[in-house]
């Protein structure tokens, strides 16, 4: 049984974007498998009268290995992407079965639903007539006394519509969740098909050695090289299990805090980036939500210092790079730091900011030049983290019990996301001088993040 919080990442879905993915790789596929017979009948075809012989066939067969690891690779991963994209087509089929039920089912119920208390006229058709058809206290009983001959009528019709939609919701969870779990060993064991051959040799390594910054095996925070994402791995206290069936309890504690967060979205604009991101936790999509770092930079003091703190760590290692190698223009990125770690304490000082991102990671991607003893620095500080709750654990403002709002994720009802956000600075200062540095922040910064435009009238940043 799941209820259409659990599905709407499944709503969510392109199926067809999956499976051109998949059809590209299969191109793919084929245009390597054309080139096989010529790389094959090359060997032996050509006559080489000089030391380079063995060489020459030893990079043939190499290539020839190559081809066909790729061809391997490249088959194997479109095949796991196309029957993910067929699963993923079969999973929205069933939400749309059930949405039309579950719609049928709020038509049905309608007119008794609005007799209801506000808990239950707020929520969907499947929790209303869960709550009408059976009677869980004395307050349910009276309320519901009126409408009892009318629930009576329609229980039948409501039951099968209401079955039908949970079904339905169930089975889609089932076909998406099975067929991911089976796509991505097949996607892992086609990845390592694939030739490692730009960094798995003698001369990558000894390019390695002799370049000055490209050795990544030192004690600096940041090294030379491209902006990149780091890989963060984040714990998971509360994962869906389709097994566990929801309680009377489970659905009063749910109308409890949606009708909290309507509450905080009316009453607390304060809270503007808190609610915006508990409303998309309890919308159950999963899927990353952009904040507004440069309006956390600005509210919050504990998010200021972890921000000033990377600043500062990125201007140190820009000149540490840049004795270590003499290089005057360069990238460099920065491993990932808690924000807590940076600001020698928990970051958010602001019950806003604590409940919206509260410790997360922090990395920097910078660009810098240097002229003379001068240097100008462009940093972007990103901020990452997982939007979920911690078993045991408690709000700092409220002191509500993590357990309860893990609850839902559990149910399918909710769902943890991952947080994203930035803010750009331009750093000058003279060389060896850190009395010189001066900081600015481009006045054409884009910005587009739930919450930066408040309600309370406050300057966001």
């Amino acid at each position: 049984m799941a209820y259409r919080d659990a599905v709407r990442y499944i709503e969510a879905m392109t199926p067809a974007f999956v499976s051109a993915y998949g059809d590209e790789c299969l191109r793919t596929r084929q245009i390597i498998r054309a080139a096989l017979p010529t790389l094959g009948g090359l060997s032996g075809t050509v006559e080489w009268r000089s030391d380079a012989r063995d060489t020459y066939e030893r990079r043939l067969t190499e290539a020839i290995d190559l081809a066909e690891g790729l061809y391997d690779g490249f088959d194997k991963a479109g095949m796991a992407v196309l029957d993910y994209a067929d699963a993923q087509s079969r999973a929205k089929g069933r939400v749309a079965q059930g949405i039309a039920a579950e719609e049928s089912l709020g038509s049905l119920i309608a007119s008794i639903a609005a007799t209801q208390s506000v808990a239950v006229r707020l929520s969907d058709p499947l929790r209303q007539w869960h709550d009408l058809r059976s009677t869980t206290g004395a307050t349910d009983f009276l309320i519901e006394l009126g409408q009892r001959d009318e629930i009576e009528k329609i229980r039948v019709q409501a039951d099968a519509l209401w079955e039908t939609a949970t079904s339905a919701y169930a089975d889609a969870v089932r076909l998406e969740t099975q067929a991911r779990e089976d796509a991505l060993p097949r996607l892992r064991a086609a990845y390592e098909m694939l030739p490692d051959f730009l960094a798995n040799s003698d001369l990558s390594s000894e390019i390695v050695d002799r370049t000055p910054g490209l050795d990544d095996t030192g004690d600096g925070k940041y090294h030379i090289g491209p902006p990149s994402v780091p890989s963060l791995s984040f714990d998971n206290d509360f994962p869906y299990d389709p097994t566990v069936t929801p309680t009377p309890g489970d659905y009063a504690s749910w109308n409890e805090w949606r009708a909290k967060l309507k509450a905080g979205q009316l009453l607390r604009p304060d809270l503007d980036d808190a609610t915006a991101a508990y409303a998309h936790y309890m919308g159950g999509s999963g899927t990353d939500l952009w904040v507004d770092y440069e309006e956390a930079y600005a509210e919050d003091s504990g998010i200021r210092r972890a921000v000033d703190s990377e600043i500062a760590s990125a201007r140190q290692e820009a000149e540490r790079i840049l004795r270590e190698t003499g290089q005057t223009a360069f990238q460099m990125t920065g491993a990932p730091t808690s924000a807590g770690e940076l600001a020698g304490a928990y970051p958010a000082s602001t019950e806003n900011w604590q409940k919206t991102l509260g410790d997360h990671a922090v990395y920097g991607n910078s660009e810098v030049v240097v002229d003379g003893d001068q240097v100008t620095m462009r940093i972007r500080v990103n901020a990452e983290d997982m939007y979920n709750f911690n078993a045991g654990a408690a709000d700092i403002a409220t002191g509500a019990a993590d357990d309860e709002n893990g609850r839902f994720s559990t149910l399918g009802w909710a769902r943890e996301f991952r947080t994203y956000g930035e803010l750009e600075r331009t750093v000058t200062w003279t060389l060896g001088d850190p009395e010189s540095v001066t900081i600015s922040r481009d006045s054409d910064t884009e910005r587009n993040a739930p919450g930066e435009d408040r309600a309370d009238g406050r300057d966001s940043g």
